[in-house]
């Protein structure tokens, strides 16, 4: 009896490893002719004129010029201060932040500003931008900034910006929009 038991399960497993597998032979070449079918030749590519390099000084300005490079290391009448400590807000352009209100106590004025999904309160004499922008004037519809710009010849340049109030408005159809 005891035989019986233990050789059904060894004829089971010899009878189990005998099979052809023809279903598995079948699928891979099946697999395989539809994989020479699917190539398609590679493609050459076609190159596009390079750019054309202008060189600086051809135009006029050098900015490799020892002279020009001297000069922006100096001080100059309206250079900023490389030594003084950046504001948060200085890491954003003028175009990505927004004036989005103002709150008066006494006679301080602040200004709510939002950049990057956040608000954060300025006063007159922060600075914000990356041109070294500076409030200047706070006014309940608009911030004025004063930045600083350096032009082709090494000098810094006042170029004044004014950051309008964004409110919702509606036009004559009744949509809201928002404005500067």
């Amino acid at each position: 009896m005891k035989a019986n038991l233990l050789s059904f399960p060894i004829v089971c497993c010899l009878a189990a490893c005998s099979m052809p597998g023809s279903d598995l032979d079948d699928w891979m070449q099946e697999t395989q002719r539809q994989a020479e079918n699917s190539v398609r030749p590679v493609e050459v590519p076609t190159l596009s004129k390079p750019a054309q390099y202008i060189d600086p000084v051809i135009n006029g300005l050098n900015v490799f010029d020892p002279k020009r490079i001297r000069a922006n290391q100096q001080t100059g009448v309206n250079a900023p201060n490389p030594n003084r400590v950046k504001e948060i807000l200085e890491n954003f352009s003028l175009e990505s932040v927004r004036y989005v209100g103002s709150i008066k106590r006494g006679n301080q004025v602040s200004a709510f500003i939002e950049a990057n999904n956040h608000t954060y309160t300025v006063r007159i004499g922060n600075y914000i931008g990356q041109n070294h922008g500076r409030i200047t004037a706070i006014t309940p519809d608009k911030i004025i900034v004063n930045e600083l710009v350096e032009n082709s010849y090494g000098e810094w340049e006042n170029r004044p910006a004014e950051l309008g109030l964004n409110e919702k408005t509606e036009d004559s159809t009744g949509n809201q929009s928002k404005t500067n």
